[in-house]
């Protein structure tokens, strides 16, 4: 009978990150984003005793920060010790956020535990009942900035029944990220592994089939930018054949929609979109969630939405009926993205300077490649700063949104002026 392992793949847990660009003054809420990453921990180990894995793999990124803190530390312990009283084994390497050459040890981890090398490729063999069944092949991240191909130093041992791979990396460049470990397709299959679990990007999903190649993604959104479900997987490896189930963990979701409000005359109706929109983000999770609303369309109600406290009126009245909820959803922030309702086909064949606004606003919105280079000349040194700080930042897909928001803002003053 060929061997076989199964295993809870995570990565990404940021244990001890703060949660940036959220104003939660609800104490309820707060304490949830807090504890989001540590619930997502015990969610994990559940998982492994549930299904009573063979082992756990955490691909990088455990902590969020080189100097980890007390309560990570104590937290990871806490959940190793757990897993060995179950007789499951933990695998762990190190990421960009989590270098090995880290802040000082307060909480001593389980033998059971092992934590790859940093300075090379590391092998170690699983075994069952005294027989090796698994090996497992990582390496640690030694410093936070590692440019260095990682994946090409990894090779099977022919003698391997089965091999899994571990590592963090941005395989295929992936935009939005720090281009940590670079590494291709090409380089995870020539290493002749059967499944690699990977940590660095923290939107789950499959990377290639052949062999098996898997982000976790981060088991918990760390901002209102990883919105959606997040969680591990769930892998089952034979020599030759790998399969890898996503299992969702998070304790609170991210959400960002739209609202179309054309057709809506008065604060109170765009009141009642945004709260049948909570309401049913709370159906569909079912679970907390935290979510962002644009409001699109030509609409009446646009100049009411222009005065001063109008949004901030809304989202208050909101949240007071929401966040009450079970489960609860806050209403982080509501933009304004509507225009006034007006006819662009009559003013394309009018004569005036609004026909003008709106000729040059289609002719850049059909070059978007020349938009993209415009918005990148302007916006270079903020986004720059962003990346520097480790936040996610690109404008792939805007250049259309921004020429028509651009074109709107100028019809409005406009269309001020005249009236």
């Amino acid at each position: 009978m060929s061997a076989r392992v199964r295993f809870v793949h995570a990565a990404d847990l940021h244990l001890g990150a703060p949660f940036a660009g959220v104003s939660a003054e609800d104490e309820r809420v707060r304490r949830a984003l807090v504890d989001a990453p540590y619930r997502a921990l015990d969610a994990i180990v559940e998982l492994c005793l549930g299904e009573r894995v063979d082992f756990l793999v955490l691909a990088g990124d455990v902590y969020n920060a080189a100097e980890r803190g007390v309560r990570p530390q104590l937290a990871l312990a806490d959940a190793a010790q757990a897993l060995a009283e179950a007789g499951i084994r933990v695998f762990i390497t190190h990421g960009n956020h989590d270098p090995a050459r880290g802040g000082q040890t307060v909480a001593r981890l389980p033998d059971t535990v092992h934590v790859f090398a940093h300075d090379s490729v590391e092998r170690v063999v699983f075994e069952r009942d005294g027989e090796p069944v698994c090996a497992l092949y990582g390496r640690s991240f030694g410093r936070r900035d590692v440019s260095e191909n990682l994946a090409a130093g990894f090779r099977r041992d022919p003698a391997d029944e089965i091999a899994v791979a571990v590592l963090h990396a941005n395989v295929g460049g992936r935009q939005g990220y720090d281009d940590y470990a670079p590494c291709t397709v090409g380089d995870l299959a020539a290493a002749g592994m059967d499944y690699w679990a990977l940590g660095h990007i923290h939107e789950p999903g499959i990377v290639a089939e052949t062999p098996l190649a898997v982000y976790a993604g981060a088991p918990q959104g760390m901002d209102p930018t990883q919105t959606g479900q997040r969680g591990c997987y769930l892998v089952t490896v034979e020599r030759g054949a790998a399969r890898a189930e996503f299992v969702p963990l998070a304790s609170v979701v991210w959400e960002s929609c739209t609202a179309d409000v054309s057709g809506l005359v008065t604060l109170d109706e765009v009141e009642d979109r945004l709260e049948l929109l909570c309401r049913d983000a709370a159906g569909a999770w079912s679970r907390p969630v935290v979510i962002r609303v644009d409001l699109m369309g030509r609409s009446e109600v646009h100049g009411v939405l222009g005065k001063p406290g109008a949004l901030t009126a809304l989202v208050e009245r909101v949240r007071a009926r929401t966040v009450s909820g079970e489960p609860w959803v806050w209403l982080d922030r509501v933009r304004d993205a509507t225009a006034a309702p007006v006819d662009l086909d009559a003013i394309r064949a009018g004569s005036d300077l609004s026909a003008d606004i709106v000729a040059i606003a289609d002719e850049l919105a059909s070059d978007r490649d020349a938009v993209a280079r415009e918005l990148e000349n302007a916006l270079d040194p903020l986004l720059a700063k962003l990346r520097a700080a480790g936040v996610d930042a690109s404008l792939d897909g805007i250049e259309t949104s921004v020429v028509e928001r651009a074109r709107d803002i100028v019809l409005d003053a406009l269309l001020a002026r005249e009236a």
